[in-house]
C-alpha cells in the first residue's frame, strides 16, 4: 500500500485529521452543540456546490461557506437566547437547499467525492491546508488549554477570573469551520461531522479528566484513520465510510469495556 506516493500523502493527511479532528471537536461536544458539526459539515457541501458550478477551488469556497456559516449560528444564538438551536436548523436547511439546486448543474463524479471523500486524491493544497490546520489546533489546545478549559466549565466563572471568554469561543469556533471545511474534502462532507464527535464519545466511556480524555480521543481518531484508509485500500471501499465504521467499532468497543468494568470491577 505505502508503495504508491499517493497512500504515502493519504496516510500522512489520515493523521493529521486524526489528530485535529477530535482536538477541536472536543469543545462542541463538551458544550453540548454537537449539531452544529453536522450544520457546518452541510455548509461545506454547499460550499463545494457553488465552487464547482462557478469554477472556483472548492476547497477555498468550502472554508468560506463554513466561516459565513459559523458567523451565522452564533448571531442566530444571540438573537434566540432561549431557542439557540433555530440557528444551527436554520444554517442546516439553508445549506442543503442551496447544496440540492446547485448539485444538478455540477458534475455528478466530481460533487459525489466530497459527499464520501477522496482521500486517495489529495492535491498539494490540500495536503498544505491539513499541515497548517494541524498545526494550528494544536497550537491553540496546547497554549490556551487551561483558559479554554475554564470557559467550558462555566463561561460567568471564567468571565469573573479575567478570561476573555468570547475570544477564546470564537478562536475554536473559527478553527472548527475551517477543520470541518478541510475534513470534508478528504473523509467527505457526510461523514466529517461524526469524527468531530465519535472519538471523543469514545474517550469519554473512561471517565478520565479533560486532558487524558483528549488524548484518548486522538488515538482512537487516528486508529479510526489509519485502520480505515487500510481496510479501504484491500477492500476497494469508499475511504471515508469505512474510516466512521472503524470509529463506531470502537466505539462499540469502549461501551463493551465500560460495562465489563462497572460490572466486574
Amino acid at each position: 500500500m505505502l508503495t504508491y506516493s499517493f497512500m504515502q500523502i493519504a496516510l500522512v493527511v489520515a493523521i493529521l485529521l486524526g489528530i485535529s479532528l477530535p482536538l477541536i471537536g472536543s469543545g462542541i461536544v463538551y458544550k453540548r452543540l454537537s449539531n452544529s458539526g453536522d450544520a457546518l459539515a452541510h455548509s461545506s457541501m454547499a460550499g463545494v456546490a457553488i465552487g464547482l458550478v462557478s469554477g472556483l477551488n472548492p476547497l477555498f469556497i468550502s472554508i468560506i461557506t463554513c466561516v459565513v456559516s459559523f458567523l451565522v449560528i452564533e448571531l442566530l444564538r444571540k438573537k434566540f437566547s432561549k431557542f439557540s438551536e433555530i440557528g444551527v436548523v436554520v444554517v442546516l436547511s439553508t445549506a442543503i437547499g442551496i447544496a440540492g439546486i446547485l448539485s444538478n448543474y455540477a458534475k455528478a463524479s466530481n460533487f459525489d467525492s466530497y459527499l464520501f471523500g477522496s482521500i486517495i486524491l489529495i492535491s498539494n493544497v490540500e495536503l498544505i491546508a491539513a499541515i497548517v490546520l494541524t498545526v494550528l489546533v494544536l497550537s491553540f489546545t496546547l497554549i490556551f488549554s487551561k483558559q479554554f478549559l475554564a470557559c467550558l466549565y462555566s463561561e460567568d466563572e471564567a468571565k469573573t477570573s479575567g478570561v476573555k471568554v468570547n475570544l477564546y469561543n470564537f478562536i475554536h469556533s473559527l478553527l472548527l469551520s475551517i477543520t470541518i471545511a478541510v475534513g470534508a474534502k478528504i473523509v467527505g462532507s457526510l461523514v466529517v461531522s461524526s469524527m468531530v464527535v465519535l472519538p471523543t464519545a469514545i474517550a469519554l466511556q473512561f471517565k478520565k479528566g479533560y486532558k487524558t480524555t483528549l488524548i484518548i480521543s486522538v488515538i482512537a481518531s487516528v486508529l479510526a484513520m489509519v485502520g480505515g484508509l487500510t481496510i479501504s485500500y484491500y477492500a476497494d471501499w469508499a475511504s471515508g465510510a469505512t474510516i466512521v465504521l472503524v470509529t463506531v467499532v470502537l466505539l462499540i468497543f469502549a461501551f463493551i469495556y465500560r460495562f465489563i468494568k462497572k460490572k466486574f470491577f
